[in-house]
């Protein structure tokens, strides 16, 4: 197995809407989709992605003292003055307005690859790609390693992003999972284990609620279906309290013929 690289990747302005009532620093489902680009433009598909989070900004203001205020997320304007029809529909005289919610980000991402990568290939494609919508404004010297004891070699400092089905198999109804996993205080872990805490939910895939067909505007004249997104958990773990474990590489796979996810662990692929 051969390993990119991508150390400190600034990334401007990335959407932070996960869903209509998430709002989070942890586009994975978008990283895995990057990976999957890049692998599109350099000839080699990656066989998985692990993530490191450094830092991460919401674009917004508080209301009130402290941290923990009333977020109210930075929007950005919907029409232009142009004419009237693209004014809001219940006020004449004021612009529509598409609800957002954004995020700055720092991130270091490792992409595990069966074959060799061309490595100017990967940086003429870092020059314009984007990591959930937002730009790739900085980011360090792209490293092709041999082996994982050497890529473990280049991590210091940071979070790995890693996947708690476990906590959402605690409850049977998957909302009350969430909600009761977020809301726990984090207690001291036990030797050997990761500690209870930074739990977040997020985006892990997509299930189609209509048939696959071509439909009118759909890009590249692809087959469309509508869907909904499908809501895990995951945990911001510290490289030291991660210590050796395996490589958290998340992948991409189909369940069934409607549901697309990422997992940390291969399943049944179609």
């Amino acid at each position: 197995m051969t390993y990119l690289f991508l150390p400190r990747i600034q990334v401007q302005a990335a959407n932070a809407l996960a869903t209509a009532w998430i709002i989070n620093a942890t586009p994975l489902f978008a990283i895995n989709m990057f990976g999957h680009n890049l692998g599109r433009k350099i000839g080699a598909i990656p066989a998985g992605v692990a993530v490191i989070h450094h830092d991460a900004q919401l674009l917004g203001e508080r209301e009130g003292k402290g941290f923990y205020g009333r977020m109210h997320p930075q929007q950005r304007r919907g029409a232009s003055f142009i004419d009237r029809a693209d004014y809001s529909s219940k006020n004449q005289h004021v612009l529509s307005l598409q609800p957002t919610a954004s995020c700055h980000l720092l991130l270091s991402l490792m992409f595990a690859f069966e074959t060799s990568i061309d490595l100017e290939a990967v940086n003429t494609f870092l020059l314009s790609a984007r990591i959930a919508g937002g730009q790739i404004i900085d980011y360090g010297k792209p490293e092709v390693l041999g082996d994982e004891a050497a890529l473990r070699g280049r991590l210091r400092t940071g979070f790995w992003v890693i996947e708690r089905d476990d906590l959402m198999q605690a409850e049977s109804d998957p909302l009350a999972a969430v909600v009761k996993a977020i809301g726990e205080k984090a207690v001291p872990a036990n030797e050997g284990d990761l500690p209870n805490s930074w739990i977040v939910p997020t985006v892990l895939g997509y299930a189609a609620l209509t048939p696959f067909e071509a439909r009118a505007g759909a890009r590249g004249g692809y087959l469309h279906a509508y869907g909904e997104s499908l809501v895990g958990l995951v945990q911001y773990v510290s490289v030291r309290d991660y210590g050796d474990r395996p490589l958290p590489l998340w992948h991409y796979q189909w369940i069934g013929e409607d549901v697309f996810v990422i997992k940390q662990k291969k399943g049944a692929e179609r």
